[in-house]
């Protein structure tokens, strides 16, 4: 440690003032005329252009963000258009749909009435039918109730009367039974 000290107090003692820097003036002078012309051919040609190059990226830059801006807004105005659109889509065929239940409601109303005016006609053909057939039925057991009592009365009366008395016989007797 003693030699580092020793060191400098031999190198201090031989210099003082800009010598103590140990520079050569000559070097700084031509190393400051360098600085200077690198400076001035910097200043000239280089900044202009990097200064002008700096101007248009920020413009483009500030032009993009009105962009994005605008384009955002936009947006906004085309989704609120949209969602205005599918509203009214969506009132529309809310419309539609009750207008199709009503159309189908009234559908089904004039098919059930149609299919009850088809049931009572075919009722009623029923009933008229049956009513016929009733007749019939009457008819064709007045006519066996009339020949068994032609033979029930001649087996009381052994006797055949002839066809006139025997009607007007039978005829008196349904009159009793009707």
């Amino acid at each position: 440690m003693n030699l580092i000290v020793t060191q400098f107090a031999q190198s201090d003692s031989g210099s003082s003032g800009l010598g103590a820097f140990q520079l050569n003036i000559k070097d700084f002078i031509i190393q400051l005329v360098t600085f200077v012309l690198v400076f001035l051919v910097l200043r000239k040609w280089v900044i202009p252009k990097l200064s002008e190059i700096m101007e248009i990226r920020r413009k483009t830059l500030e032009k993009s963000l009105e962009d994005a801006k605008a384009a955002t807004e936009a947006l906004a105005k085309a989704e609120a258009h949209a969602e205005e659109i599918l509203n009214k889509a969506r009132v529309q065929a809310d419309e539609a749909l009750a207008q199709a239940k009503d159309a189908g409601s009234e559908i089904v109303a004039k098919a059930e009435t149609a299919a009850g005016e088809r049931a009572e006609l075919i009722v009623r053909e029923a009933e008229e039918r049956l009513g016929y057939e009733r007749a019939q039925m009457v008819t064709e057991l007045k006519k066996e109730l009339a020949g068994l009592v032609a033979v029930a009365t001649e087996r009381v009366l052994n006797q055949k009367i002839n066809e006139r008395e025997d009607r007007v016989l039978i005829e008196r007797s349904l009159k009793d039974i009707g």
